[in-house]
């Protein structure tokens, strides 16, 4: 049979497009009279709408991020009439990243709200999508039942909170588009299609009648192409076609209930042609169709216009307009004047631009190179667990260091390994912080055998995704790579190492590996940040039962609390992975809370544990002046922790960082993402000794200053004690002072006070870190410390390798 393929059309002009569409004998309207996308429908100011597309980059606790109100603010800034908040999980858990809303969230989506209608030019209908997702096994009839009364106090939290509208999630994987599909389940809610539409049509109808004054709406997939055909809406002989009876009787049965606004949605065909030819992984809704664009859009033109014509009054929303970039808005405009939708969605599109509307609205047009480029990045940045972004037209918030989007395509890594020399004696090998063999890694890879590849990673580095995300690999492995001297372009090592460790925990292949006979002997860890956490795995490893003690409610320790969602979204899911056999056996015991000086008595370790390692980091930042800190002076790690657990959301229009450690670079980017206008870093050396991974170019954006040889002298109040500038001495120049609103001090790391003085026995060295003897091994005979109390803040490949190597040697000592 003749397979379709993906055709990618750069067309220059509108003419070009028309060419295009009767070459393909589509049926896709176009018309230049853009008036009837500014008028206003169903009570809302136009005819634009930016869909729901979730990430990774909620706070702690579910509630929106940084990135989160970085992206809303920017949509509803660019003229969307609707603005439609991505999936919000119903229940008392989501996963890590994810929106939750709850009695203790209320508050945080109502900032957000407030926030979103004071930018937007003009009213704003902000819908809430709320996304209950289906489990394996399914849930049984009473679990379906419970979620629907959990959907309706949500409907009444999202009205609390100053939401105009909830949409019932009924698309990608969430529990009413699996009970529309299941057509082979038992109960109330399967089988028949009075069943299977029960729980969509009585959750409508449940938050209409509790919640009247709310708009109720669904994003509704309307035709699953899945291979057997047994998805909704797809003909039960050729999953190829749509089948839209049943998709038909529901929106008027949904109308009928109260439903205001339908969402709709079509996935695109997948694994076409015999099985030989079918790709190994199902092509995402969002990833390249194997057919042409032009009939992706054509069909989704189609089904919408089918399902507004059979609930007449039903307010429809249409999707698949991201494909057509500069050429959006004459097929958009004859779409809705042609009767097809009532509103236009674009959800990579807004991404990409997310003031596309304003644009549209003002100028009649769209430029290029505003555009979504249908390069997928976005899409892939997603799916490997990061934020939802666009690196291509937003790169200063989302990045492309260390990992671009791209770069962790398969296919892409492939090309990129097959440049690797396969070294003998190897010098990335002696530049990598772990001493891992690369080239036995990559070639590992390269034969398909990817549990080798894994073991490879494993044997010295215990937590990889973790570090390919963090390392600097252009001052470690990837900069002495033999290409970086022959073309300029490296190896794309961490990318690989991140790949091959991402695929192994998605087959389950990462959880600690433990003896079968224990070793009776127990090691108290404290500290579950890289050192602590590398350490523990490795003495789980060699038969040890481990304490973890951790000052937090969280594991991953800086990466996992201080450094922003957008350069690391999470350590979670990796730690956990690694860890669940070690808690489900009992040889890993968790303690939460727990700090040395105050829970926890150095002593009392060590009379009741065969050894003891101290990973408790440096969580002290030094200080401008001895007098402390005062209002409008804050420590980056404690202003950094703040904005990642959502307790910190605005900041000043005019921020100041006192440069010298790590966190200054993450602290400006944080400013950046909560809405500085200005944002001036001091730093008392030259600008290349200063400690600075992000490009060079984001000092060339307006607002961001260098002030490089510049000596911080003190602070100035105003008469209401309130800070109001900065003293500061520039070269050969006389003092004066620096305006500003907030000052945040990333001078470099110490080890706290009150851990200092609860170490009795451990000497220090003449930087104030704990002074080692032998390997590990501390001044106090069976303590051994590593990571940042031995090294002042350290990469975490470094860490990891500290934490590494003391297990070994605690291993060796006790087997003595």
């Amino acid at each position: 049979m003749l397979i379709p393929r993906y055709e990618p059309f750069y067309l220059a002009s509108l003419d070009a497009l028309r060419a295009e569409i009767g070459r393909l004998a589509l049926n896709i309207p176009l018309d230049e009279n853009l008036s009837p996308l500014s008028l206003p429908h169903a009570g809302v100011s136009n005819r634009f709408c930016a869909q729901p597309l979730s990430g990774s980059d909620a706070a702690p606790g579910g509630i929106p991020g940084p990135l989160t109100r970085h992206r809303y603010r920017r949509l509803a800034a660019g003229g969307f009439g609707i603005v439609w908040i991505e999936s919000t999980a119903v229940g008392p858990a989501a996963p890590a990243g994810k929106l939750r809303l709850h009695d203790d969230t209320v508050g945080a989506f109502r900032e957000l709200i407030e926030e979103l209608r004071a930018v937007a030019p003009q009213a704003l209908t902000l819908i809430l999508q709320l996304g209950i997702q289906a489990t394996d096994p399914p849930p049984a009839d009473a679990a379906i039942h419970a979620h629907l009364a959990a959907l309706q106090q949500a409907a009444a939290l999202a009205a609390l909170a100053g939401f105009d509208g909830v949409d019932i999630q009924a698309c990608h994987g969430s529990l009413p588009a699996v009970l529309l599909a299941g057509f082979a389940r038992a109960g109330d809610f399967g089988g028949s299609f009075e069943n299977r539409s029960r729980f969509l049509t009585e959750a409508i109808a449940g938050i209409r009648a509790a919640c009247p004054g709310l708009l109720t709406a669904t994003r509704l997939g309307a035709y699953d192409a899945v291979c057997p055909p047994t998805g909704f809406g797809t003909d039960a002989s050729d999953y190829r076609r749509e089948d839209l009876r049943e998709p038909h009787q529901l929106v008027a049965m949904l109308h009928a209930a109260g439903l205001d606004f339908l969402n709709v949605t079509t996935a695109s065909p997948r694994l076409r042609g015999p099985a030989s030819e079918r790709k190994t992984r199902c092509v995402s809704d969002h990833a390249a169709p194997d057919e042409h664009p032009l009939q992706v859009l054509e069909r989704q033109l189609r089904i919408a216009g089918s399902l507004r014509a059979a609930a007449p009054g039903l307010a429809v929303i249409g999707s698949g307009f991201s494909w057509l970039r500069q050429f959006l808005p004459e097929v958009a405009a004859a779409a809705v004047a042609g009767g097809a939708m009532d509103f236009v969605g674009l959800a990579r599109g807004a991404l990409a631009c997310p003031d596309a509307p304003a644009r549209i609205l003002r100028d009649g047009r769209l430029e290029p190179g505003k555009t979504c480029l249908v390069c997928f990045a976005c899409d892939t940045l997603r799916e490997t667990g990061g934020p939802v972004g666009c690196p291509i037209r937003d790169p200063e918030t989302y990045g492309v260091k260390p990992a671009p989007p791209r770069r962790v395509d398969p296919d892409q890594l492939a090309a990129e390994a097959r440049r690797c020399h396969l070294c003998e004696a190897a010098p990335c090998i002696a530049a990598s912080r772990t001493g891992m063999d690369i080239p036995a890694m990559i070639d590992a890879w390269r034969r398909g055998d990817e549990s080798l590849a894994y073991a490879t990673i494993r044997r010295h580095n215990v937590l990889p995704e973790m570090s390919a995300r963090l390392t600097p690999g252009w001052l470690h492995s990837e900069g002495a790579c033999i290409e970086t001297a022959l073309t300029g372009l490296p190896v794309p090592i961490l990318d690989l190492q991140f790949e091959i460790a991402w695929q192994a925990r998605h087959r389950g292949a990462t959880g600690v590996r433990l003896p079968a006979d224990p070793s009776g002997r127990s090691v108290a860890v404290v500290g579950a940040g890289p050192a602590g956490l590398a350490a523990s795995i490795r003495l789980l490893e060699h038969g040890h039962q481990v304490d973890l003690y951790e000052r937090s409610e969280t594991l991953g320790g800086t990466p996992e609390r201080v450094i922003p969602s957008c350069r690391f979204p999470s350590a979670r899911p990796e730690i956990d992975a690694i860890l669940a056999p070690a808690i489900a056996a009992g040889r890993l015991h968790l303690h939460h809370g727990m700090t040395l000086g105050t829970h926890l008595d150095l002593e009392v370790l060590c009379s009741n544990s065969a050894a003891v390692l101290l990973a408790a980091g440096v969580w002290q930042e030094r200080s401008l002046t001895a007098a402390g800190r005062g209002p409008g002076v804050a420590d980056a790690l404690g202003f950094l922790m703040s904005v990642k657990s959502g307790a910190r959301t605005r900041v000043p229009a005019r921020v100041t960082i006192l440069a010298g450690g790590d966190c200054a670079m993450d602290a400006a980017r944080a400013a950046d993402l909560l809405g500085a206008k200005d944002i001036f870093i001091v730093f008392g050396g030259l600008r290349s000794e200063m400690h600075w991974h992000m490009s060079e170019d984001w000092f060339g954006r307006p607002g961001h200053h260098a002030l490089m040889e510049c000596q911080a002298r003190g602070y100035v109040h105003g008469s209401d004690a309130r800070l109001a500038g900065l003293l500061i001495h520039e070269r050969a120049q006389q003092e004066r002072v620096l305006a500003t609103g907030l000052v945040i001090e990333a001078m470099g790391l110490q080890i706290t006070d009150a851990l200092r003085r609860s170490l009795p026995g451990i000497d220090f060295n003449e930087l104030g870190l704990i002074a080692l003897t032998n390997g590990s091994q501390t001044t106090r005979p069976g303590v051994h410390a590593a990571g940042g109390l031995v090294n002042g803040g350290a990469s975490v490949a470094r860490c990891i390798a500290e934490g590494l190597a003391a297990a070994d040697q605690i291993h060796r000592a006790l087997a003595r």
